[in-house]
């Protein structure tokens, strides 16, 4: 551990696969940050009574859930090159939370978990419904503008106006695969798996078996006003 005269900001793309994406996200950050211990980086930690690691994520994957396209942002008390770095953290965590790039980015860059606003998933439904059919019912749930469900024994609203941004489904062996696109904010945020239970529950595929739903998050960015993209690295 070094000291913070000067900070160095690194951030770490990673994935999430195979068996490791039943781990939540506590356990992922503790996977990481063991993970950085163990490749002698020398990170910063808080001030306070309680010092932690200086590292911020990006939004929770919901459970079971895997992904291409996880962040980490890493505060280093002196200058590692990023290619270094890469390696050493590759050395220190198990193929399936493997790291697949970092750089270095502005210290004072907004939290991830905030910034990173726009998400792709694909969903991979195990169903006897046909693609159109399954984007009738999709576009039928967002035609209503809100969606309600239970987490837990609490009812949750979600305006999908706001936060569903579109969607493609296409068939393929054993059922449909379906490509959503979502924005979060402080309003709230999709899950892509809740869309696609709803819209099974509803009229419009009445009579249509859902045996599973695999869920894969593609990508994370962050949306400009002008509706462009902005990569995280």
């Amino acid at each position: 551990m070094m000291a913070e005269n000067e900070r160095f900001l690194l951030r770490v793309h990673y994935r999430k696969e195979g068996r490791l994406r039943f781990l939540g996200h506590l356990d992922v950050m503790r996977a990481l940050e063991r993970a950085v211990r163990r490749a002698g980086l020398p990170f910063c930690v808080t001030q306070g009574f309680s010092p932690r690691m200086r590292c911020a994520f990006s939004a929770a994957l919901p459970l079971g859930a895997a992904s291409a396209s996880e962040y980490l942002d890493l505060t280093l008390g002196s200058y590692v090159p990023p290619d270094e770095a890469l390696a050493r953290l590759a050395a220190a965590l198990p193929a399936d939370l493997a790291p697949i790039r970092a750089a270095y980015v502005d210290p004072r860059s907004p939290a991830l978990g905030a910034w990173l606003d726009r998400a792709s998933w694909l969903l991979t439904l195990a169903t006897d419904a046909t693609a159109d059919e399954v984007s009738a019912a999709v576009a039928a749930l967002a035609g209503a503008g809100e969606l309600t469900y239970l987490r837990g024994r609490k009812e949750k609203r979600v305006d999908l106006g706001r936060t569903l941004v579109g969607f493609d489904a296409r068939d393929v062996d054993g059922g449909v695969g379906l490509t959503v696109d979502t924005r979060s904010s402080n309003e709230g945020a999709l899950r892509p798996e809740v869309l696609v239970r709803s819209a099974f529950a509803g009229p419009a595929l009445e009579g249509r078996s859902l045996e599973g739903v695999e869920v894969f998050r593609l990508g994370q960015w962050h949306g400009e006003e002008d509706g462009s993209l902005v990569e995280a690295l």
